[in-house]
């Protein structure tokens, strides 16, 4: 291997230890501000690990065809101290400051949604459930007062009706057929 590709493999693994410090410390400010415990950490610990190999290992193949050598380890664990001893308080911080202001943000745009489209569904909903209750109270309301006068007649017809609804029923049975 040519020294110009052992330089790209050493600056590359720095990169990728850096980059895995970053994912780590994302990984630790959700934690915290989730509050994950138990077995969900444990997942996610093996998530982490299995996409930090991965990461590496196609970091290695692309720089120089996946050649191993100790100071590719080296360059990792370089990569990774440089940025816990010097980057990591100010990403920290500043992806806790970006998670809590898209926390703020996520809650600006439900409580807007909620004002401009939610709220006035739900008066729309209820003016025409009312509306709709008025009408059916109003025709149902009609329909007594026209019928009114000939509720006796209808009282009068009510044994008829009776009689001939009971007629009905034996001649669909005899259509039908037994029941099994």
């Amino acid at each position: 291997m040519s020294l110009q590709a052992q330089w790209i493999t050493m600056l590359t693994m720095v990169g990728s230890g850096l980059i895995l410090g970053v994912v780590l410390d994302a990984y630790r400010v959700l934690k915290e501000r989730f509050r994950l415990r138990g077995w969900v950490v444990s997942l996610v610990d093996l998530l982490y690990w299995v996409a930090a190999a991965s990461l590496v290992f196609h970091l290695l193949v692309w720089s120089n065809w996946g050649e191993l050598r100790f100071y590719v380890f080296v360059a990792v664990l370089a990569g990774f101290w440089i940025y816990f001893s010097w980057f990591s308080d100010g990403v920290f911080r500043f992806l806790r400051w970006l998670l809590h202001g898209l926390e703020r943000i996520g809650r600006s745009v439900i409580r807007v949604v909620t004002v401009l489209i939610w709220v006035p569904l739900a008066y729309l909903w209820a003016l025409f459930r009312r509306a709709g209750m008025l009408l059916w109270r109003l025709a149902r309301g009609l329909f007594r007062l026209v019928l009114a006068p000939f509720s006796p007649l209808i009282r009068f017809l009510s044994p008829l009706g009776k009689a001939l609804e009971g007629l009905f029923h034996r001649f669909l049975r005899l259509i039908r057929g037994p029941r099994k």
